[in-house]
């Protein structure tokens, strides 16, 4: 396989990747529309260059020598996307607010700062949601005097990491076992 064939596989497998079981992984990506296309576009060129070292690695090498490597590489890239499920999980609830506040699906990163004012306003109005208070500062346009601006960005940056975290352990194990494992060596090569 050439490098142009090999480049075309591996951008139908990432695409496949992504797109299977109703396309979850996309579907998970965290909200607000340029921080989600960023996190499923970076994971999605993270995956191709891991697919891509690994598909090169099995043509370069005998099959049969590496396979406990492949399968311990497998083994420990799947223990990790287990617990990386449930940080990521656990920092998109703690992370993402609904709004307008009838709206239940979650669309917005909040911070993980409250502004002074926010925090005062906050806790003279006990079991007020993050939404409720985000429209009564004014809506969306406003959401910095809830949450400080870096506050924002650090709870954007920390769903984009535990996201591609999770795809990246996926993508591996996934690899390893079809690429590693699964996928017969020739004495071309791969997919000779």
């Amino acid at each position: 396989m050439n490098g142009k064939e090999l480049l075309a596989r591996g951008i139908e497998v990432v695409t496949f990747l992504f797109a299977m079981f109703g396309g979850f992984l996309t579907a998970i990506a965290p909200p607000e529309e340029t921080d989600a296309k960023f996190a499923v576009g970076l994971s999605s060129f993270f995956a191709l260059v891991v697919l891509l070292f690994i598909a090169v690695f099995v043509k370069k090498s005998k099959q049969k020598k590496y396979q406990k490597i492949w399968l311990g590489v497998a083994a420990f890239a799947f223990l990790l996307s287990i617990p990386s499920a449930f940080f990521y999980k656990s920092y998109l609830n703690q992370l993402t607010f609904p709004y307008p506040p009838d709206n239940i699906k979650a669309e917005w990163v909040r911070g993980t700062e409250l502004t002074p004012l926010a925090r005062e306003y906050q806790a003279s109005q006990p079991g007020i949601t993050p939404a409720e208070l985000v429209a009564n500062f004014g809506g969306m346009g406003n959401r910095e005097l809830v949450w400080t601006p870096d506050s924002i960005n650090r709870a954007k940056l920390i769903l984009l990491v535990n996201y591609t975290l999770l795809v990246m352990s996926l993508a591996l194990t996934i690899f390893c076992l079809t690429e590693g494992l699964l996928r017969p060596a020739s004495k071309k090569g791969v997919g000779t």
